[in-house]
């Protein structure tokens, strides 16, 4: 079956991540694919939606919503995928789920087809239960997409291989309100507003102040759970990942902006290294390394680009650090004598949280397009 043939469902069409999943469907692999928009909520149904140059309604789903479709994505709250799991299963289509709730079910892998995959003897014994080894075949029907803060680094941790062993990872994630949909947005708009106001503030989706304020956990009351986000990321990260999660240190920060993943990233080797044999180690398709730090873009403006951006930057000895900040008024034969390499380095990642979801999902489904049959079987 061509890609030019293809039927292509979207459930959850007006969520962020649906609009996110429908801007880049257009532009990937499956760009001549006929695209359905489907959602459940009740507010979103009938309301115009554009699909590349065509304008199309987002639909309530039907029973028979899923007929001809090769692909269903599911960029939804757990429970829609739940209800329409069987359904769109009964139609015959592959499954992309990017709602979490098909990583329960046996045998379903999470997938990030960027990242080279670990040989099943390198998994340490804690892992061995964790970590998903095999990749799609011919009898694969569902995929989950993984976290797309697992995807980033993984990938950028098996890439760090090529200058030596880690000796360590350490990620704090500035997470943005954007990861929990229109409510969250709607809430720390309406916070910031209250606030400035003197007003009570409304904390139906965070349980607790957002606006002007960094948070590592809110009451239960809430609906976002940072904890659960952060367990996600590890469990990915594990189940993907060529090198081993035990290297792996992670914290989850609520920060109060709309978009945009911004990561503060450590990493340290055995020996030492030089900055730029990392950075171009790191380099590659779906990173960009940005080379100074004062054009270095913030999240914001990570929202407007194709892929993740990346800075190094090398962590030197008090003493040596001392000697790098002196050298700016030094002649150039004495920054010959600072030092070149180091065994530990930050890394400054922003990232568009909505797209590069949205990217890893369709890569997903084109890997397991490559795997569907193909004309008849004679």
């Amino acid at each position: 079956m061509s890609d030019k043939s293809l039927r292509i469902a979207l459930v959850g069409a007006g969520t962020l991540l649906g609009k996110a999943l429908s801007d880049e469907l257009v532009v990937s692999a499956f760009a001549a694919s006929e695209i359905r928009l489907l959602d459940d909520d009740e507010d979103v149904q009938g309301k115009l939606a554009a699909v590349d140059d065509e304008i199309t309604l987002i639909q309530r789903i039907e029973p028979d919503s899923f007929d001809g479709c090769d692909f269903v994505f599911f960029a939804c709250d757990p429970a829609i995928t739940r209800k329409h799991l069987r359904q769109a299963l009964k139609g015959g289509a592959c499954l992309i789920d990017l709602s979490g709730e098909l990583e329960k079910a046996p045998d379903v892998l999470v997938r990030a087809p960027w990242v080279p995959a670990r040989p099943a003897g390198d998994a340490t014994p804690g892992e061995r239960g964790l970590a998903k080894t095999s990749t799609p075949d011919l009898d694969t029907r569902a995929v989950v997409s993984a976290h797309p803060v697992a995807v980033l680094l993984a990938m950028l941790a098996a890439r760090s291989q090529k200058v030596g062993p880690l000796h360590g990872l350490w990620a704090t994630l500035l997470q943005p309100a954007s990861e929990y949909g229109h409510a969250a947005l709607e809430e720390l708009h309406q916070q910031t507003a209250n606030l400035l106001s003197f007003q009570p503030l409304p904390t139906e989706v965070f349980g607790g102040q957002t606006a002007f304020t960094l948070a590592i956990s809110f009451d239960a009351a809430g609906q976002a759970a940072l904890f659960t986000a952060a367990d996600k990321i590890r469990r990915h990260y594990a189940k993907i990942s060529s090198v081993p999660a035990s290297s792996l240190a992670l914290q989850v920060i609520q920060v109060p902006v709309f978009h945009g993943y911004a990561l503060s990233v450590s990493v340290e080797f055995p020996h030492p290294v030089a900055a730029g044999a990392l950075a171009k180690a790191l380099a590659g398709s779906h990173v960009r390394i940005v080379a100074d730090a004062t054009s270095f873009p913030g999240n914001v403006q990570a929202v407007e680009e194709q892929e993740p951006q990346v800075l190094v930057q090398p962590v030197f000895p008090p003493s040596e650090a001392d000697a790098v900040a002196e050298s700016g008024s030094k002649d150039s034969s004495a920054k010959e004598n600072l030092p070149r390499e180091t065994n530990r380095f930050w890394l400054w990642i922003v990232a568009d949280n909505l797209k590069f979801a949205a990217q890893n999902a369709i890569a997903c489904a084109v890997e397991l397009n490559r795997l569907r049959p193909r004309g008849k079987v004679q």
